[in-house]
């Protein structure tokens, strides 16, 4: 949003104004003057100046309030509130509104510790960061475009900063890869038997389960977690395929494979209930109520049921018989003992300390696919190297 052409929109011949649009929806509203006060919080001093245009020092989050009681835009509000200033009171308030954005938008100290900024105080540099990375013409757009992909007035919500930025940029990564192989249940379900052996291979199984899920429509990409989250795993609906996220939550090998499979299950059976609340996110509150112990239990009866895991009991502690029955079942071994360390759990028994050294580094396993992390320059350079890597 550039200061002159604001200016030049301000000045062109337009009989709305802020005082008459307020009317207008105060009536269709039914509320009063003094009731909008009272609800919003701004004071009949401070804003019939917003209104009339004669305040000499306006409260940025006061004037963004009645642009959202009106349902502007801030390039409308301003366009409507810039008319007949003087240009050094545009200048300041325009300086001020993006810096007003972006620390409603943006949690800085956590992008800081992710290193997708390099500090918290070049406002300038902040903006260009961000509308490099996202590929938005101007900051605003990071609110606007991206929200009326992803959200519906009444969904949409600030309160939590990081999910917010999470949930656009997985949602960018997917749109600017635009998987072209059509997505067909069927494939999916002929598909997912055969991918359990791929999860002994550490260097290599996460890769060629990734492609062959590509190959049938189903876009899949690690990305590591995003602090203060819980999010294990999320899919979305993108270009009409299923598209899914997995991060490393809990750095370990077998909590990958169990998300994955547990993504896999809400495309399977969740896909109708996701395509209208167009994301859902694993290990977070699900709005839509959609039943996450469905999904467990199938990753944890395709992985290695409870069963298996009765009979295996007494023998955990002897790694030669474990890796004997993983050979059996076609899985890593580090998926038992995950799968056993999470059903003593139910029981009330603590073995998180246990079998340390039977889980791979994770660091094998997504070496080649840590594409989208938060250090790339931008999601369009970086979402064609990941559709490079799945295209087969």
């Amino acid at each position: 949003m550039k200061v002159e052409d604001l200016l030049k929109r301000s000045f062109r011949e337009d009989p709305a104004t802020l005082k008459g649009l307020l009317d207008k929806k105060l009536e269709e509203s039914g509320l009063s003057k003094t009731q909008f006060e009272k609800l919003s919080k701004i004071g009949r001093k401070s804003l019939d100046p917003i209104l009339n245009n004669s305040s000499k020092q306006t409260d940025v989050i006061k004037l963004l309030k009645v642009g959202e009681f009106l349902d502007l835009s801030v390039r409308e509000l301003l366009i409507l509130f810039l008319k007949d200033r003087p240009q050094e009171d545009i200048t300041e308030l325009h300086q001020s509104i993006e810096l007003t954005f972006i620390h409603k938008h943006f949690d800085l100290k956590a992008l800081s510790s992710l290193g997708f900024i390099d500090n918290t105080t070049d406002i300038d540099a902040i903006k260009m960061r961000i509308k490099l990375f996202f590929g938005i013409e101007n900051l605003y757009d990071y609110d606007k475009q991206l929200n009326d992909v992803l959200y519906s007035r009444t969904k949409r919500s600030f309160s939590d900063k990081m999910k917010d930025f999470w949930i656009k940029s997985s949602y960018k990564y997917f749109e600017l890869i635009d998987n072209p192989n059509e997505y067909q249940r069927e494939y999916l379900v002929e598909l997912v038997p055969k991918i359990k052996p791929y999860t002994s291979n550490v260097e290599k199984g996460l890769l060629t389960v990734f492609q062959a899920l590509f190959h049938i429509g189903v876009t899949v990409v690690f990305q590591p977690l995003l602090p203060k989250t819980q999010i294990r795993g999320a899919t979305f609906i993108v270009n009409n395929n299923p598209c899914i996220v997995i991060t490393d939550f809990n750095k370990n090998y077998a909590t990958i494979w169990f998300a994955l499979i547990h993504e896999l299950h809400h495309v399977l059976y969740d896909l109708e209930t996701i395509e209208k609340s167009r994301y859902h996110l694993s290990g977070e509150p699900d709005l839509f109520l959609i039943q996450e112990d469905k999904a467990n239990e199938f990753a944890r009866e395709y992985l290695f049921s409870e069963d298996k895991l009765r009979n295996i009991e007494a023998f955990i502690h002897n790694p030669t018989i474990v890796s004997k029955k993983a050979k059996e079942y076609n899985i890593h071994p580090s998926i038992i003992y995950s799968m056993f360390q999470y059903w003593k759990k139910e029981q009330g028994e603590n073995y998180w300390g246990a079998f340390k050294k039977e889980f791979p580094d994770i660091n094998k396993a997504t070496a080649k696919l840590n594409y989208s992390n938060w250090t790339a320059e931008s999601i369009s350079e970086t979402a064609q190297q990941i559709k490079s890597l799945l295209t087969v």
